[in-house]
């Protein structure tokens, strides 16, 4: 026969209370596996899947709010790099090698509080490496850095509907540009708002628009739309090298 106090633990693991919770804001290594997660084209983000489900307590010197509220049985956590120097921009790139792989990360916890974050529990990784074969051979991969074709001027459609979709194409031949992120990047605010360009060295030059009154996209100035509108919404501008 089974004890009793075994089975009430066994009762606990599953529902968080007899996991070592991590405390926000305090260092903690993690073992687990590196996703990524697309949000219907919109939006895309690195999530950590914990080899267990962990829970989180509040630093002692934290508000007791709605944001840094203790969680239980937590599975996925958005993972993100926060800087812009060119370590962080180096540890972005070997995070990103590792996407699909599990791995060993290394930073802090704390709750989410924007729209940006997608999930309850966010993860700052401070360092990150591979656990297994699989993934030391992809951080050792030869990297093919992205060549674009040198175009004079380019056309992209946008189509946002329950799923973003983005096309670019030469002007003068109508080659397909791809990836067509690379030719008209996109990134979404925390308030579900999409944003689109033309690459680097390029002018924007609003073609048409489906949206009423012209919506918020211009010729040279922002070019935005609501994510996941009701109502699909096609828009279509040239980009051309800036001499």
């Amino acid at each position: 026969m089974v004890p009793r106090l075994a089975l009430l633990c066994a009762f606990c693991v599953a529902i968080g209370c007899c996991q070592n919770c991590i405390t926000y804001g305090v260092p903690t290594t993690l073992i687990g596996t590196l996703s990524l997660r697309d949000e219907a084209g919109y939006n895309q983000f690195i999530v950590f899947r914990p080899t267990s489900p962990v829970c989180t307590e509040r630093g002692p010197g934290e508000i007791a709010d709605d944001y840094s509220r203790e969680r239980t049985g937590v599975t996925e956590i958005q993972a993100g790099i926060y800087g812009s120097d060119a370590e962080s921009e180096k540890l972005r790139k070997r995070m990103d090698l590792l996407v699909g792989h599990r791995a060993i990360v290394r930073g802090d916890l704390f709750p989410a509080t924007t729209g940006y974050h997608r999930t309850d529990v966010q993860l700052r990784v401070l360092s990150v490496d591979a656990v297994d074969a699989a993934g030391r051979s992809a951080l050792l991969a030869p990297r093919t850095p992205f060549r674009p074709i040198d175009a004079r001027t380019y056309d992209v459609t946008v189509n946002a509907g329950k799923r973003l979709v983005i096309e670019a194409r030469e002007t003068a031949t109508g080659t397909a540009l791809v990836p067509p992120d690379q030719y008209a990047p996109h990134w979404m605010t925390g308030g579900e708002v999409v944003y689109i360009d033309c690459r680097d060295g390029y002018e924007r030059k609003l073609t048409s628009t489906t949206e009423k009154d012209g919506g918020i996209c211009f010729n040279g100035d922002l070019c935005g739309f609501n994510a996941f509108p009701e109502k699909p919404v096609i828009i279509r501008f040239r980009c051309t090298k800036k001499p």
